[in-house]
């Protein structure tokens, strides 16, 4: 009795959760599958970003259920991918399965390097540098020579967690196809690169019952091998970045009030555009909008060289300064590229009316005098002003009709200290700045102003 009770939670342990991999001998380059199988009717399987180290570089689920004399079972499957360059230990992983936690055993996995493939088929990698810095790119070319014909050639670029490998372009030509890959190293340390793993395909025929006239044909595939590459990674100082860049700014140095000034941020050169840090603009007793920066590279003089763009709106009714931009270059020295202060002088939107002075040291006389032209005058002038400010508040409710919301902000920013002003023209940046679609509704910020106007 004693030994049924010892060993039967470990049969419930293992009928409700297993793990399983593809293959616990692999070769470099080649992919571990660690597959998660869980029975029960509400499975949470542990989100996971690393295994052992390496990064998951695909996930899939899969669901079966059954149904054995009326009673419903559900088995749940979950798959992680990593490609592993050296022996690793899976670790245990937590499961929780209809509110209880399992956890599975670990399991070791070796990984040998292939020798390089010689014979019919081979692959060789080369490269020109192979001491760098942190940042530094090089190109990487993968040659498959082709003694004999192949219908079909497949490449498969090696995982790295060190950098990055993109490939570039394909060239053809008899006998030979020639691969080049851009590697960006993300990692100081010393690592080795590859072996690079080549598909070769060939129809192959068959005649099952001896007559041509029922040939099978089928492609056979062979697997093959290129050498690997010692790659020494140097680090590169802190805060910095890799490469050779100029940087500069354009904007506006005198805008009105509340009036957008856009704001332009350029870096232009060769280097790591993967690594440029993210700028910000801090502008006190002002609103600053940005977009994200827009990247654009190509490969000049075996390097990756661009353009990096970003945008700012800054928004404010007093005079202000842009701050300087600096970057941090590193190549073979330290040196930092920025743009210069500008200061932005800020008008403001409407005039205003200047106050009548009175004049100073008139005798009585001469006031009694002029007093009636005085007045006359100056009752013009009020007159003058009141039809002005009716004949501009038509024409305000006019030009809100028409206006889009980039003009309707700046018709309404000088009344943004009412609450429900306030709350329109937010919705408006963010229509104008960050893309949003709130509906505004002209009659009823005509009849605010309006109320505003009686108060």
């Amino acid at each position: 009795m004693k030994k049924v009770f010892i060993f039967l939670p470990l049969i419930l342990f293992a009928s409700i959760l297993k793990v399983n991999v593809n293959k616990k001998h692999l070769t470099t380059g080649e992919n571990l599958i660690i597959t998660l199988t869980a029975k029960g009717q509400n499975v949470i399987f542990p989100k996971l970003n690393k295994i052992a180290g390496f990064q998951v570089i695909g996930t899939s689920t899969s669901n079966n259920i059954t149904i054995i004399n009326g009673k419903i079972n559900e088995t749940i499957s979950k798959s992680y991918i990593i490609q592993p360059d050296k022996n690793i230990t899976i670790p245990s992983f937590t499961v929780t399965i209809d509110n209880k936690i399992y956890k599975t055993e670990p399991i070791k996995i070796t990984v040998s390097t292939p020798k390089q493939t010689k014979g019919d088929y081979e692959v060789n990698i080369k490269t020109d540098k192979t001491n760098l810095y942190l940042g530094q790119n090089t190109l990487i070319k993968a040659t498959v020579n082709l003694k004999k014909e192949a219908d079909s050639v497949q490449i498969k670029i090696p995982n790295i967690e060190w950098g990055v490998i993109k490939s570039i372009f394909k060239k053809e030509q008899k006998g030979q196809l020639t691969y080049t890959f851009l590697l960006i190293p993300q990692k100081a340390g010393h690592y080795k690169l590859g072996p690079f793993i080549v598909t070769i395909g060939k129809e192959t025929k068959e005649y099952p019952l001896g007559d041509p006239f029922f040939a099978i044909t089928s492609m056979k595939y062979k697997t093959i091998y290129s050498n690997t590459i010692d790659f020494d990674i140097n680090p590169i100082p802190k805060n910095s970045v890799y490469g050779d860049f100029s940087i500069k700014i354009k904007a506006d140095t005198k805008v009105k009030a509340n009036k957008p000034n856009s704001v332009t941020l350029f870096i232009k050169g060769c280097g790591d555009f993967n690594n440029i840090p993210e700028f910000h603009l801090n502008i006190p007793n002002a609103t600053v909008y940005e977009k994200k920066p827009v990247i654009k590279t190509y490969i000049k003089h075996n390097q990756i060289c661009g353009n990096y763009i970003k945008n700012f709106t800054i928004l404010a009714e007093n005079n202000y300064t842009i701050p300087s931009f600096r970057l941090n270059e590193f190549n073979k020295t330290l040196k930092t590229v920025k743009t210069p202060e500008i200061k932005v002088k800020v008008t403001n939107q409407y005039s205003k009316i200047s106050p009548v002075k009175k004049e100073k040291n008139i005798k009585t006389s001469e006031n009694r005098n002029y007093f009636y032209y005085i007045t006359t005058l100056i009752g013009g002038i009020v007159i003058g002003v009141v039809i002005t400010l009716l004949l501009k508040k038509e024409n305000l409710y006019k030009k809100i009709k028409k206006a889009n919301d980039k003009e309707l902000f700046n018709l309404l920013i000088s009344y943004k200290n009412d609450s429900q002003i306030h709350q329109i023209l937010k919705k408006l940046e963010e229509n104008i700045y960050k893309k949003a679609n709130h509906k505004i509704n002209k009659k009823e910020i005509i009849k605010i102003l309006k109320r505003i106007k009686e108060d």
